[in-house]
């Protein structure tokens, strides 16, 4: 079997097989709907959100210590005892109810329920920030699908091309009007094309494989993609985005939190130098038998109740500078926190400054690529017209076939690059959770 025949039969199957995939049942699924559908299943975020709900029932004042501990100790014995003049029994029952409460402890209660409330809402942050990187992992990824639907689309129209290129060749060569080395030619275009053919149909199910996973879905579902492969061109004013950015950025409120959180531990230490005042309390009851076996005149019985109530003052005069180190340790801390601040502010104003260049850059480069791609499409339809003619030969028709290819991939993947940066500016400036909810973004006048 012959190089061609092989080729033959490959594309056949395979366009059997990708008819047999399309023809299962699809189902419509738009921008909008894989996020919901993310949103809903997404593995990190289920996970996030649990750890959330840990955080919030962390947050109580009983978990920093506000609240008195209340316990209930109660015992009870039986003993027998043998001696010449009467064997006797016994027997002893004893419950003892106590509380312990710490009073004051330099303020750490109250520094440790804020410190509670501030990991709550760093948890809060933090599902967040995950709930921002899925859904823009989503639109992503269902965008990188429409491209890839779109070279998909160019490279099966390509293929179709030459292979009609190659059939008036081969009728041309059997009526004696081409010669082999022309024929070759235009089987190698067309072997070239069936190659590029077949990746792009990988590279779209392999685009599909992606977004179900960060749907949560079974990785071979198919789905008919509804929403359009449009750019959203609107301009930006530098300024608001920059002013949002910093109110707005996800992971700088986090960082804001930590910060809080370090001033906090300070706090803590701190409250290591104040005194402790606790107050104890306790209340039993006892019940105590003595029962004879014959001589029952001498049998006993007592029983009897006892309540106390004591307050204590203690305070740590010396402990090796333990206070001193975790005070100063836990301001060298915050001043960490405060570098990494100003630091992460200043790392996001130069990423929001260049994706701002790219962006605008990249709307210029997709008005030169719809150019181009207009071009290309009028010179490609001319030479078609030129070769069946014979105005033209073969090498000079590939060479404009290979041109528009070029312009047609340029010109899909500038609008994907568009759609790339405008929603990195989103995501950069806290509006992409926004946007999906519809709400009102920051745009230039």
């Amino acid at each position: 079997m012959n190089m061609m025949k092989k080729v033959w039969i490959s594309v056949v199957f395979f366009c059997m097989t990708f008819s047999v995939a399309w023809g299962q049942d699809t189902t419509d699924l738009s921008l909008e709907g894989a996020i919901d559908k993310a949103l809903e299943n997404n593995y990190g975020i289920i996970t996030t959100e649990k750890n959330q709900e840990i955080s919030e029932l962390n947050n109580s004042w009983g978990n920093a210590g506000a609240l008195p501990t209340v316990r209930f100790v109660g015992s009870g014995s039986t003993s027998k005892n043998f001696n010449d003049n009467d064997n006797f029994t016994n027997n002893r029952m004893s419950g003892t109810v106590e509380m312990n409460w710490t009073i004051f402890r330099g303020y750490s209660v109250r520094i440790q329920k804020e410190r509670l409330e501030e990991l709550e809402k760093l948890s809060e942050g933090n599902l967040a920030v995950v709930v921002e990187n899925t859904i823009y992992s989503v639109i992503m990824s269902y965008y990188n699908i429409l491209l890839s639907q779109e070279q998909f689309d160019i490279a099966r129209n390509n293929m179709e091309l030459s292979r009609d290129r190659y059939k008036r060749a081969q009728h041309s060569k059997e009526i004696g009007s081409m010669v082999t080395y022309d024929l070759l030619q235009a089987k190698n275009a067309y072997l070239r094309d069936s190659s590029d053919y077949l990746s792009a149909r990988s590279s779209y199910r392999n685009a599909v494989r992606e977004l179900n996973y960060l749907m949560a879905e079974p990785l071979d579902k198919v789905y008919a993609f509804t929403s359009g492969f449009q750019p959203d061109t609107s301009d930006f004013e530098y300024s608001s985005l920059v002013d949002r950015m910093l109110e707005n950025n996800r992971t700088l409120r986090n960082q804001y939190m930590n910060l809080e959180l370090a001033r906090l531990d300070v706090r803590s230490a701190k409250s290591a130098y104040y005194p402790t005042l606790s107050l104890n309390a306790s209340g039993g009851y006892t019940d105590r038998e003595t029962d004879y076996e014959t001589m029952n005149q001498l049998d006993q019985s007592q029983t009897g109740a006892d309540a106390s109530i004591g307050l204590s003052v203690s305070y740590t005069l010396y402990e090796g500078n333990n206070r001193k180190r975790a005070l100063k340790a836990a301001k060298i801390e915050k001043e960490i926190s405060q570098v990494e601040t100003r630091e992460m502010k200043q790392d996001l104003k130069n990423q929001l400054a260049q994706e701002y260049e790219l962006y605008r850059v990249r709307k210029q480069l997709l008005q030169v690529a719809d150019e181009n791609l207009k071009a290309a499409e009028l010179n490609l339809q001319l030479s078609r017209e030129k070769l069946e003619n014979g105005t033209i030969n073969s090498f000079n028709f590939r060479d404009v076939q290979q041109i528009y290819l070029d312009a047609a991939y340029n010109y899909q993947r500038a609008v994907f690059n568009v759609i790339q940066s405008y929603h990195t500016l989103m995501r950069l400036t806290g509006g992409i959770i926004a946007e999906y909810e519809g709400q009102e973004v920051v745009q230039g006048q």
